[in-house]
């Protein structure tokens, strides 16, 4: 979990500083002439004043382009990372939860066992008591097999399938809203087409998602309001997946599902 919350907030660190990047640059000319001004090089006739302000300007109009055009490269960046977050955490977690699972079942039967007979159950010594509780483990993880914890698919159910292998998959009564899985399935389609597809949508994408508004052979253009979109998301399900996990432990006052667009963050 604090590994999935470092990646996340890498992510969107390094895109905040984009961002703000971006903002100081755009007033690149005024900085220069301040500083040319504070070095006594102000007289504008001067090679060197001329040489240092065009560069100041070049590089406020490549500021402004960007800004202008939304920051669509960081913002596809920055959710390939995010996906790439929440399948790790997935990946991750569902193997250890079924291994404490199998563990929490073993000690429940050993001691079932032992409650039913407590006179046998006294000549056990310690080392064969915890002989029988390996032994238990491993049959019980024998039984219910193993399992391929990769996320694959599109949507909720990406994640949904491998969580239910260690019964963290949605309760019933807070399942996932259809528009916030349309915005799963959506982001996941479009990581693919970004990290294989150099950004052009094909006819997977579209299969997968057929909400998209683009058609096959167009570029990818993930704006502000996408970002936003997506972004809160990616946040509430991996929330979401954290707070089943803890259950009793969650913090009061979960926010309902409902109202997964507002869980972005302000930069964004």
């Amino acid at each position: 979990m604090a590994d999935w919350w470092a990646a996340m907030g890498a992510a969107e660190r390094v895109r905040r500083l984009a961002d703000w990047g971006l903002h100081e640059l755009l007033e690149s000319e005024a900085h220069e002439a301040h500083r040319l001004e504070a070095q006594g090089r102000a007289d504008q006739s001067d090679p060197y004043h001329q040489a240092s302000m065009a560069a100041a300007r070049e590089r406020a109009e490549l500021a402004r382009a960007e800004a202008d055009n939304q920051l669509v490269e960081h913002n596809a960046m920055t959710l390939i990372s995010m996906v790439g977050a929440l399948d790790a955490l997935v990946e991750e977690l569902v193997p250890s939860a079924r291994k404490l699972l199998v563990e929490v079942r073993a000690r429940q039967l050993v001691e079932e066992v032992r409650a039913q007979h407590p006179e046998a159950a006294a000549q056990v010594s310690d080392a064969i008591h915890e002989g029988i509780l390996q032994t238990t483990q491993r049959l019980l993880a024998e039984r219910i097999g193993s399992i391929d914890a990769a996320p694959r698919g599109a949507g909720a159910s990406r994640w949904e399938t491998v969580l239910g292998h260690a019964g963290l998959q949605a309760p019933p009564d807070r399942s996932i809203p259809p528009d916030l899985d349309e915005a799963l399935t959506e982001v996941v389609a479009l990581r693919h087409v970004l990290a294989h597809r150099a950004g052009r949508i094909d006819t997977r994408a579209l299969n997968q998602a057929p909400s998209l508004r683009y058609v096959d052979g167009d570029l990818v253009r993930v704006s502000r309001d996408d970002y936003r979109r997506y972004s809160a998301a990616l946040w509430t399900y991996g929330e979401e997946i954290i707070r089943r996990l803890l259950g009793g432990l969650a913090p009061d006052g979960t926010a309902p599902l409902a109202e997964w667009r507002h869980n972005y963050t302000i930069n964004a």
